[in-house]
C-alpha cells in the first residue's frame, strides 16, 4: 500500500511537472512566434522532398547536390505550370474583377431575403447594410490611412521574408540531415536509443504521411474540380478549382469552404440549372475523394477519430488562424503519440518490445497508405 501510495505521488508530481513545463515553452513559443512560419514552411519543404534527396543519396549522389536538384526540378516545374495556367488566371481574374460588383450585389441581396424571411423563428439580424454602416468611418483621416498602409506593407514584407527565409532554412537542413541525426544520438542516452527511435519513426510517418498526402490529395481535388467546372462551362473554372484544391489541405472542412465560391458564382453568373451541375461536380469529386483517393493515399496516417479532428480544428483556427488549421490534425496526431507511448511505458508498465511490436503491426496494417509505404522513407534514416 505504501509503495502505491508513494507511487501515486510520484505521478502526480511529475504531471505537475510536466504541466509546468509545457506552459514555460508554450510561453516562450509565443515571445518567439514570429520565426514560426518560416519553420512550419521549411518543415513542410522537408518532408516533401527528403525522400527524393534520400533516394538520390542512395544513388551515390551527395545531399547538397540531390537538394539542389530537387530544388531545381520543383522550380522548373512550377515556371512550366506557371507558363501554361498564368493566361488563364490572368484572364478569369479579370473576368471576375469585373463581375465582383455584381456578385457582392446577388451576395447581399440573398443575406437581406433570409434575414427578413427570419425573423420571425430567428433572432433579428442586421442587414448588410446595417452591417457596412458599422464599421464605416466618416472620420477616417489621412493618419489612420497612413496607419492602415503601414501595417498592410508589414503584413507583405512579413509575408515575403517567409516565403523568402523557409526555402534557404529548408535547404540548409535538408543537407545536413545525417548530421543533425548524428547530433540528436549523442544527445540522447544509450538506454534510451530504441525507445526515442521508436518514437521519431512515429512521429515521422504520421507526419509526413499526413503533409505529402494531404498536398496529393489537393492537387488530385483541384484537378479534378477544375475539369468538371470547365465541362459544365462555369466561368472562372480555373480559380474555382484552385480554391477548391487549396482549401481541401485542411481536413473534413476545407471542401465545404471549397463549394461556396463555385455555387456563388454559378448563381450569379449563370443560372439554376448550371448551379445544379456545379453542386454536383463539387460534391461528386468530394464523394470520390473522400471513398477512393483519400482512403488509397493517406488512410490511417494520424488515425484519429473524426471528433477528435473537428475539435483539434477549432482549437487549432482560434489560436492561429489558417496556419492554425493547416497544424491542428498533425499536432493532435504528435499528441496522441507522445500521450500514448508514455501511457504504456510509464503507467502501463508495458515493455518496450512489446510497444515497438504493436507498432510495426499497426504500421503493416493494408490500409497504411501508398503514401507513408512507397514515398515516404524514414526521415531519420542512418547515413
Amino acid at each position: 500500500m505504501n509503495d502505491q501510495i508513494r507511487t501515486a505521488g510520484q505521478w502526480a508530481w511529475a504531471m505537475v511537472g510536466l504541466t509546468v513545463l509545457v506552459l514555460i515553452l508554450a510561453f516562450v513559443a509565443w515571445l518567439v512566434r514570429s520565426i514560426w512560419p518560416p519553420l512550419v514552411l521549411a518543415g513542410a519543404i522537408i518532408y516533401v522532398l527528403n525522400p527524393v534527396v534520400t533516394t538520390l543519396q542512395r544513388h551515390h549522389i551527395p545531399r547538397v547536390l540531390g537538394a539542389a536538384l530537387a530544388y531545381t526540378s520543383v522550380l522548373a516545374l512550377a515556371v512550366v505550370g506557371g507558363l501554361l495556367i498564368t493566361p488563364i488566371v490572368v484572364d478569369q481574374a479579370d473576368g471576375l474583377a469585373d463581375e465582383w460588383p455584381s456578385l457582392r450585389a446577388d451576395v447581399e441581396g440573398w443575406i437581406d431575403d433570409l434575414a427578413a424571411e427570419t425573423t420571425d423563428w430567428v433572432v433579428e439580424t442586421p442587414t448588410v447594410e446595417e452591417i457596412r454602416a458599422e464599421f464605416a468611418d466618416d472620420n477616417n483621416s489621412l493618419g489612420e490611412t497612413l496607419d492602415r498602409l503601414r501595417n498592410v506593407g508589414g503584413k507583405v514584407i512579413h509575408g515575403a521574408l517567409i516565403v523568402i527565409l523557409g526555402p534557404i532554412l529548408a535547404f540548409y537542413l535538408l543537407v545536413d540531415l545525417p548530421r543533425l541525426r548524428l547530433v540528436a544520438d549523442s544527445l540522447v542516452p544509450p538506454a534510451r536509443r530504441d525507445e526515442a527511435y521508436l518514437v521519431a519513426g512515429r512521429l515521422n510517418r504520421a507526419l509526413g504521411g499526413f503533409l505529402r498526402g494531404q498536398l496529393l490529395v489537393a492537387l488530385i481535388v483541384g484537378v479534378m474540380v477544375s475539369t468538371g467546372l470547365a465541362v459544365v462551362g462555369l466561368e472562372f473554372w480555373l480559380i474555382v478549382g484552385m480554391i477548391a484544391g487549396f482549401s481541401n489541405v485542411v481536413p473534413l472542412i476545407g471542401p465545404w469552404v471549397g463549394g461556396v465560391p463555385a455555387v456563388v458564382i454559378a448563381l450569379s453568373t449563370g443560372d439554376e440549372r448550371q448551379a445544379f451541375w456545379v453542386v454536383l461536380v463539387m460534391v461528386g469529386a468530394q464523394q470520390i475523394d473522400n471513398h477512393f483517393i483519400s482512403p488509397l493515399v493517406m488512410q490511417r496516417t494520424v488515425k484519429l477519430h473524426p471528433a477528435v479532428v473537428i475539435l483539434a480544428l477549432l482549437v487549432g483556427g482560434s489560436v492561429g488562424g489558417f496556419f492554425g488549421l493547416f497544424l491542428a490534425v498533425p499536432a493532435a496526431a504528435v499528441l496522441k503519440i507522445l500521450a500514448g507511448h508514455l501511457w504504456r511505458t510509464y503507467v502501463l508498465n508495458e515493455p518496450i518490445e512489446e510497444v515497438a511490436a504493436r507498432t510495426a503491426a499497426d504500421d503493416a496494417h493494408p490500409g497504411s497508405g501508398v503514401v507513408s509505404d512507397v514515398l515516404a522513407p524514414e526521415l531519420l534514416e542512418a547515413p
